[in-house]
């Protein structure tokens, strides 16, 4: 296998890292939290969760960082991460266009699954070197000509990537599918070959459940019933007819409604529609410029049809697995497929005027998600300062956070959703105290009290006449977000 080192790659992670860097910047300079992240900022002590949800993967990553979450730290890696698989999916797919590979890394910097991976930086670096791993089981798999380096890096790879999140089985499954159908189109595909890697992910796969499980029984963990992950077994096999049908309601979910990334208020919709036509001429274009055989055209087509059923594999795994944009990663390998086939002629010119287009949305979502998570911070921020600095003097106090604030600005109708809109702090009662005691020991150092479950339950249900912000309530300080706009 050839050497990856040199100039040209050298600046391809340069330029990735630096894109990156510039286009996420708020998340290095701003006070941007969610629910999950201000739980786990500092130091991630969850891995019990995570082991219990198959991800024991992320348990060694925590142990090499000695369980600490330094953000900064954690979001540079994963950028350099981020370019180091540009690089392996640049070479797999023969990129050697300048302007397709800028067109590429662009997509990949400025794309809210990105943002979205980024933005949990404790797991950040799992999540990426997941995605990295799931690209070179492919990469190694046809690159290397030693057979049982080829068979067991690949197997490795594979196991190693599920172990990080099992979502990135759909990256597994998509970089195989769409580099065969690139094999393809220019005609030197190899069945034989195919049919063996197939086995070997079969095999990555089953190894994978067996090391999890090895895992439960290590950490004396029970595997948790979250999305169904308790019913992996013959269940999750009869539903596979069902879960077809939802692997394209899921792609039409993704491309053309706010269900998974918001699309309609920023048109993104529109420009899917577009930019999957494109993709669908380039194909047929390739298909009978190139000369296929009547077999090879048959499969090139099946297979892009059932693209769907390829992005959503991880729903054929795991039973009640609902898609969310942290989980939707091989979405951003379809543009790889539209930039290999688009026309040398006036189409190309089309296909980047689209793309162009997508990517202006696409940055405006980000930085629009960041606003939006950085005005929910300062709102929470403003009030619970407010209510300190009023009732300091008092001894005993306690506080209770109920209610929620409304985000309908134009911000938050430009940002990507996902946890854009979503409060800083869990509704439950047990994630709400740790996280409001979080947040202002780490805010303001000091260690308050959140009120008991039963006060805290009575003071919900109690009416806020003067709908007041900050009230108090026996000797519970009371903030109630529901006013706060």
């Amino acid at each position: 296998m050839k050497s990856l080192i040199n100039k040209r790659n050298l600046l391809i992670i340069l330029i990735t890292f630096i894109l990156l860097f510039l286009t996420h910047l708020p998340l290095m300079t701003k006070n941007i939290l969610s629910a999950d992240i201000l739980l786990n900022n500092g130091f991630y002590n969850g891995y019990s969760w995570e082991i219990s949800l198959g991800r024991f993967g992320l348990y060694v990553i925590g142990l090499l960082k000695c369980f600490l979450t330094i953000p900064h730290i954690d979001i540079l890696i994963s950028y350099f991460i981020i370019s180091i698989s540009l690089v392996i999916l640049f070479d797999l797919f023969s990129f050697r266009k300048k302007e397709d590979i800028i067109l590429y890394i662009l997509i990949i910097c400025l794309n809210p699954i990105t943002s979205a991976t980024i933005l949990f930086n404790y797991c950040s670096i799992g999540y990426t070197l997941a995605f990295l791993c799931s690209i070179l089981s492919v990469y190694i798999y046809y690159k290397e000509e030693n057979k049982i380096k080829k068979y067991l890096f690949s197997l490795i790879l594979i196991v190693v990537a599920l172990s990080m999140y099992q979502a990135y089985l759909s990256v597994i499954v998509t970089t195989f599918i769409i580099y065969n159908i690139k094999l393809l189109l220019e005609k030197k595909k190899n069945f034989k070959l195919s049919l063996k890697y197939i086995l070997t992910l079969l095999i990555g796969v089953l190894l994978y459940f067996i090391i999890m499980k090895i895992s439960l029984l290590v950490f004396h963990v029970n595997i948790s019933n979250y999305s169904g992950a308790d019913k992996i077994g013959l269940q999750t096999l009869l539903s596979i007819p069902k879960k077809i049908g939802l692997s394209y309601k899921l792609f039409y979910e993704y491309y053309f409604t706010d269900k998974i990334v918001k699309n309609i208020y920023i048109k993104n919709n529109i420009l899917n529609i577009f930019l999957l036509i494109l993709l669908i001429i380039g194909v047929v274009f390739k298909i009978f410029k190139n000369n296929l055989s009547q077999k090879e055209k048959i499969l090139t087509l099946l297979l892009v049809l059932a693209l769907p059923i390829f992005l959503n594999s991880i729903i054929f795994t795991i039973n009640d697995t609902k898609l969310q944009l942290l989980m939707s990663a091989s979405y951003l390998l379809v543009p790889l497929l539209l930039i290999t086939t688009i026309p040398e002629n006036k189409m190309k010119y089309l296909s980047i005027i689209v793309i162009i287009l997508f990517l202006r949305n696409n940055l405006i979502q980000t930085q629009a998600t960041y606003l939006s998570l950085e005005n929910t911070f300062n709102k929470y921020n403003t009030v619970i300062t407010s209510a300190i600095k009023e009732n300091i003097n008092y001894q005993n106090y306690k506080f209770a956070l109920i209610g929620s604030t409304k985000n309908e600005t134009e911000i938050n109708k430009l940002n990507y959703g996902f946890i854009s809109d979503d409060a800083i702090f869990w509704e439950e009662y047990n994630l709400k105290k740790l996280g409001f005691e979080r947040f202002c020991y780490e805010y303001y150092g000091l260690n308050l009290t959140f009120v008991s479950e039963e006060d805290y339950d009575k003071i919900k249900q109690r009416e806020n006449k003067n709908q007041e912000i900050i009230y108090t309530y026996d000797d519970i300080i009371v903030i109630d977000l529901s006013y706060l706009h």
